[in-house]
């Protein structure tokens, strides 16, 4: 995930979540530009990218972004009940605060900022490169094995048992 890719889901989360006729009950996940969980690593995202440029104290640029992140359980397939919606406003919030707090402990200059952020968000970033030998590498049964592995290619054969 690129920040434009994190702008742009905001930005049309963000549309999504203003149409007052919704506001207070449930909303349709599919209404949402990308998963649940991808859109709260864009807006950590955006919120990394507000630090470093020394806007995290803005509250006209964070309040939008926090308020969000709070909301985001709206969407949701089966309604919540009311004390489980609270219960996850405050989780999210507790969330976007840990990372904040995250956030606080890096180093604005490091030349690793980036690298740094994109880890504690659990972003891997795939070049064109890195994800083609990704997908040889799977495809040809190369690299890293599990234990379980060894099994799927063969067939099960039954113990003997020699008197």
């Amino acid at each position: 995930m690129t920040i434009q890719q994190a702008e742009q889901w905001i930005r049309a989360y963000l549309e999504v979540l203003s149409d007052d006729t919704k506001r207070g009950s449930r909303r349709d996940p599919s209404l949402l530009p990308a998963p649940k969980e991808r859109l709260m690593k864009a807006i950590k995202l955006e919120m990394a990218q507000l630090f470093l440029l020394n806007s995290h104290s803005n509250e006209d640029l964070t309040k939008p972004l926090i308020n969000a992140a709070i909301f985001i359980d709206s969407f949701s397939e089966i309604p919540l009940e009311t004390c489980e919606f609270i219960e996850s406003m405050h989780r999210r919030r507790r969330e976007i605060e840990s990372f904040y707090v995250e956030l606080l402990k890096l180093d604005r200059a490091d030349s690793f900022y980036w690298q740094r952020v994109y880890t504690i968000l659990g972003i891997d970033v795939e070049t064109k490169r890195t994800s083609f030998f990704q997908e040889i590498k799977q495809r040809f049964g190369l690299g890293a094995r599990t234990e379980n592995d060894d099994f799927h290619s063969r067939r099960p054969v039954g113990r003997l048992a020699i008197d």
